[in-house]
């Protein structure tokens, strides 16, 4: 090689160390101006706590399916060099498993070191073979069991191989087993070999597992939802062992009993000793009326818990059984045996009506006109606590809203309802003026969908007419002219109608200013009319045309007058 050609090349060689070194400097001084700064002068515990924070809540609000990157939480270990030395250096950041590559998972097995894991993991297998990967990732991290602390599950069938050894730190364990498959096929006698002895909440969602397997003398919440039959307990069997579970604090039972009549009028029911659940502050039932009588009725329920009982239809339910149940929850409100029973006190009622299938709701809290959600995180920490939810106890032939509330009054007093809200409203007057003589004390009335009743007559004190003939009409009433009908009523609103249609061919259209004028004849009473998202015709407009509009109005001293009312526009 020429001479020339040589010194050329130690030339090149000198200048690309000349420029390491100049690019080092400049490293150098980049990372003292950085540590001048105020976020790199944090100690390195808080630091370490941000982050951790950063990756506990993505793993809490994200739902584990499988992802190709890595969450945004781990950017922090490429900020800068102090960063990524206080993130690699921190194990418990590297506990929040996520679906990810082999290779990724490695990696995270590894940062973690010994720190106790959690993972959420959710696979759906839409076709034979998908996702497979997916299922291999989860069984590489259950070879660390040993290590796992959370443990969230969504998977469309239960491997048993990778679930059968003890865990031994697992406090937290839910399993969600897709629909689709055959509970029955699947039998497994334990999970874990039903050594978790720190499992502190337990959710089980169509799981082909026996709950009572696992060891649950620490268990602080139980939730059961849609319990295969062939796994379902009888209520002796299931109290018997609810009752080794005394720090129980979060029940929630849904569709997880059979119907329990039998044991009812059996005189092992009769002759049951409660079981006492001292620190039981929340308690969800849904199952047949028969199911929640016999729970309710063999367990001592603090008078400090949140209560929420939705009783689901049975053949051969009569009255009689719901007036049971109110029996059986007075015991509960009674503040000493030698006080009279008294039934509770409900202050709210939503009736929904939809052909001859009712549901009705009771709630002790004032302004709960919701319809019964059995979303675990809703509603809860108010106080009173006490929700119920009935359906379909009338018959197919007296399912009006007036008979409703007639059979309800003769078990649970409705002097203290307040609010009412009623979804898909009978349309005559006639009921209304009935069902509104139950609730004396009524000051807020919701209705909402289907078809808006006539509410003119109903309200008005200056047409009320008393022809027994004009029942049909919605004219007949018990009621004095000068009796007003729900007089401490505070609030109508109205939600979701429509002012165009009529109720009968010789009738006029249910008018937004006939009701207007009705309330405005409400002497001495005051109060206020909300319209939300409802129909009118415009008026002078070409056939058909029509808005959907919001509206507020009071009524006061004999006047009516409109505090706002707008179109409302939808895209």
């Amino acid at each position: 090689m020429p001479i020339p050609n040589m010194a050329v090349a130690a030339q090149a060689r000198h200048v690309n160390e000349e420029i390491a070194k100049q690019i080092r400097l400049l490293c150098d001084l980049q990372t003292q101006r950085n540590s001048c700064s105020l976020i790199s002068r944090f100690p390195t515990e808080i630091l370490a706590a941000i982050f951790i924070c950063s990756a506990r809540d993505y793993h809490n609000t994200h739902t584990g399916y499988p992802t190709q990157t890595a969450p945004d939480w781990v950017n922090v270990s490429y900020v800068c060099r102090h960063w990524r030395n206080v993130a690699l250096n921190c194990a418990t950041l590297w506990s929040y498993l996520f679906i990810t590559s082999r290779r990724w998972t490695e990696e995270l097995l590894a940062r973690s070191k010994q720190v106790s894991l959690k993972l959420h993991a959710e696979v759906y297998l839409s076709h034979r073979g998908a996702d497979d990967r997916w299922l291999c990732f989860v069984r590489r991290v259950m070879n660390h069991i040993e290590r796992i602390q959370e443990l969230h599950l969504n998977l469309p069938h239960i491997c048993d191989h990778f679930l059968s050894s003890p865990a031994p730190r697992l406090q937290n364990l839910k399993i969600m087993v897709g629909f689709q498959n055959e509970p029955s096929s699947q039998q497994f006698s334990a999970l874990f070999d039903g050594d978790t002895p720190a499992l502190r909440t337990l959710e089980l969602s169509c799981c082909p597992v026996p709950w009572h397997s696992f060891t649950l003398n620490g268990l602080t919440t139980l939730s059961l939802r849609f319990v295969p039959i062939h796994l379902q307990q009888n209520m002796v069997e299931f109290l018997a062992t609810l009752s080794c579970v005394q720090d129980l604090r979060h029940l929630y039972l849904e569709y997880a009993f059979a119907s329990t009549a039998g044991f009812l009028s059996s005189p092992e029911f009769h002759s049951f000793q409660k079981i006492n659940l001292p620190r039981l502050s929340r308690l969800l039932i849904a199952a047949p009326l028969s199911t929640v009588i016999a729970f309710v009725a063999c367990v001592n329920i603090p008078s400090t818990a949140e209560i929420k009982l939705d009783c689901g239809t049975e053949d051969g339910v009569s009255l009689h059984d719901y007036a049971t149940l109110f029996s059986v929850l007075a015991q509960r409100f009674s503040t000493s045996t030698s006080q009279a029973l008294s039934s509770p006190t409900f202050r709210s009622l939503v009736i929904e009506l939809a052909g001859y299938r009712t549901a009705l709701t009771l709630s002790s809290l004032e302004r709960d006109y919701d319809s019964f959600d059995l979303v675990l995180q809703q509603d809860w920490g108010c106080n009173p606590p006490l929700k119920i939810r009935v359906r379909s106890f009338v018959s197919d032939t007296r399912s009006s809203l007036d008979c409703i509330l007639g059979d309800i009054s003769s078990f649970v007093p409705l002097m203290d309802v307040q609010s009412v809200h009623v979804i898909n409203p009978p349309v005559l007057p006639a009921i209304w003026r009935s069902a509104l003589g139950h609730l004396p004390n009524l000051r807020y009335l919701k209705l909402s969908s289907g078809d808006l009743p006539d509410l003119a007559p109903v309200f008005s004190l200056t047409d009320i007419t008393t022809s027994e003939g004009a029942e049909g009409q919605g004219g007949h009433t018990n009621q004095s002219p000068d009796r007003m009908l729900a007089p401490a009523l505070e609030e109508l609103e109205l939600h979701g109608f429509s002012f165009r249609k009529r109720l009968k061919k010789d009738k006029c259209p249910v008018d937004v200013q006939a009701l207007c004028e009705a309330l405005a004849t409400r002497e001495g009473s005051s109060g206020q009319l909300t319209i939300t998202q409802c129909i009118e015709r415009i008026r002078g407009g070409r056939s058909g045309q029509e808005k959907h509009f919001n509206m507020v109005g009071r009524w006061d001293n004999g006047r009516f007058h409109v505090v706002e009312k707008h179109e409302v526009t939808y895209y």
